[in-house]
């Protein structure tokens, strides 16, 4: 046995060598990045942090100024039966604001959905069921569109005209305070992004939490450092408020694509339109010193993880990449790659596993047996890729304690020391809803097969309030 993996690894040593190389070089140029974009929010958070979060340190006072405009609330349903009625009660119970309606885009072959909505509206009369033209399911921007054409009918019945949309799905827990921040802030801003935060779970519920560790670290510090650094804030579809105008604006059609039809990614698309647009574009993280986060559960399988996470690949890093190239100036062009590399470090770190996993049982056979002794060493002190394997595993260890700190701030310490025993599991995960994105997509492009809303079961908690945050600064 011994013999046979002595000859194994002797034979592969030049494709190991190699492999371990491509590995470390790739992890060196992602990790400089990921780094440039720590050390940002470290110098601003330091020396000018007003001017990284402007808001945040505004008079709570200041948002009850101001009157209230008129607000409608977008979401779409598909399938939503075991939720909707919950969420929809829940948040006209709960929601802090007089002068809004929400507006709920249903399919005419989903019966049980529609039912449980039209029972809200009768409870609520601010609740307004679209019933789609075409059946489900088809895109989510589909139905966002005919949702808005819906609003227009409402209107043009009504003679209401509303200045604020605002995204959210069937599954939120909206903010009490989040719409007085939106009416605030708008047409100041022609979006304006809040943060969105997986609820607190049982630890068991693993897959869970690697949502909660990565929108964490993205919605407490990428998100600041991105919107301060090019202005362009992604729309996460739920949190999202627009100036209606301006939204209208860029959209086409008399509203019927507004929200590209083709997209499964509608939101980024969107905030992408407006950016390029030079729409002036906010992420709002505790503003007025509030929390003002949507919570939500997310998948707790991995099939579910997978098949949400693909989606979100297929629409951010390849139709925007194919749909709209490299654009912008250079700060534009460093946050775009910062959104698309992910399909590469994606595979990368799944690879990097691997390749570990081979390097640990060669190193074992080399100094576990004499004949090891033969096989020379992959990493020598002194070489190029001893280096980069030194930098390489100082940039990890500041990715694991950045990934602590994120998920400290928001869930406290616990869940910030166990965020770093997930990390494998996440990137494992990413790993395989890269592949099922590259699939999708290739079929996509070249079969012609049409890319669905592939959505994901929905669950809500049983309250009627959002649950205290546990967050740490």
């Amino acid at each position: 046995m011994t013999e046979f993996l002595i000859s194994i690894f002797s034979s592969t040593y030049d494709i190991l060598y190699i492999a371990t190389f491509i590995v470390a070089v790739f992890l060196l140029v992602s990790g400089i990045d990921d780094l440039f974009v720590d050390v940002y929010f470290w110098f601003y958070n330091f020396f000018d942090r007003k001017r990284l979060n402007r808001f945040r340190y505004a008079n709570r006072e200041d948002i009850e100024k101001v009157p209230e405009k008129s607000i409608a609330i977008f979401i779409p349903a598909w399938h939503e039966a075991n939720v909707i009625d919950k969420m929809l009660i829940n948040a006209c119970r709960t929601i802090q604001y007089t002068n809004y309606d929400i507006f709920v885009g249903v399919y005419p072959n989903d019966p049980e959905t529609i039912t449980k909505v039209e029972e809200v509206s009768k409870i609520f009369p601010n609740v307004h069921p679209i019933l789609t033209e075409k059946p489900g399911p088809t895109t989510k921007a589909d139905n966002l569109n005919q949702v808005f054409q819906g609003m227009m009918k409402y209107e043009n019945l009504t003679g209401k005209r509303y200045d604020i949309i605002i995204g959210h799905d069937a599954e939120d827990i909206i903010h009490p305070l989040s719409l007085k921040i939106h009416n605030y802030l708008i047409p100041e801003f022609d979006m304006v992004q809040l943060p969105v935060f997986p609820l607190q779970v049982e630890h068991e519920n693993i897959i869970h939490w690697t949502y909660a560790d990565e929108f964490a670290e993205n919605h407490t510090k990428d998100m600041v450092v991105r919107a301060h650094f090019s202005g362009f804030v992604p729309s996460a579809g739920v949190g999202t408020a627009y100036n209606r105008w301006l939204l209208e604006f860029v959209g086409t059609s008399f509203a019927r694509n507004i929200f590209r039809s083709a997209s499964l990614t509608e939101d980024y698309d969107i905030a992408l339109r407006l950016a390029l647009g030079e729409a002036k574009l906010l992420y709002a993280y505790k503003p007025f010193g509030i929390d003002a986060s949507t919570r939500a559960y997310f998948p707790h399988s991995l099939r579910a993880a997978v098949r949400q996470r693909a989606r979100w690949l297929t629409g951010i890093c390849l139709e925007s990449w194919r749909n709209v190239g490299w654009v912008g100036d250079a700060k534009f062009k460093f946050t775009l790659y910062r959104d698309r590399k992910a399909v590469i470090t994606n595979s990368i770190n799944f690879f990097a596993y691997v390749v570990v996993l081979y390097l640990l049982l060669y190193e074992a056979v080399r100094w576990g047996f004499a004949e090891g002794a033969l096989l020379p060493p992959i990493v020598t002190k002194g070489t190029l890729l001893w280096d980069l394997v030194i930098v390489d595993t100082m940039l990890m260890l500041w990715r694991l304690l950045h990934r602590f700190i994120a998920t400290r701030r928001v869930y406290g310490l616990f869940a910030g020391i166990l965020s770093i025993i997930r990390v494998p599991l996440s990137n494992i995960i990413n790993f395989l809803a890269t592949a099922r994105a590259l699939y999708l997509f290739a079929q996509a492009v070249f079969k012609g097969k049409p890319l669905k809303w592939d959505k994901t079961a929905h669950t809500f908690p049983q309250t009627e309030h959002a649950p205290p945050s546990a967050e740490h600064d």
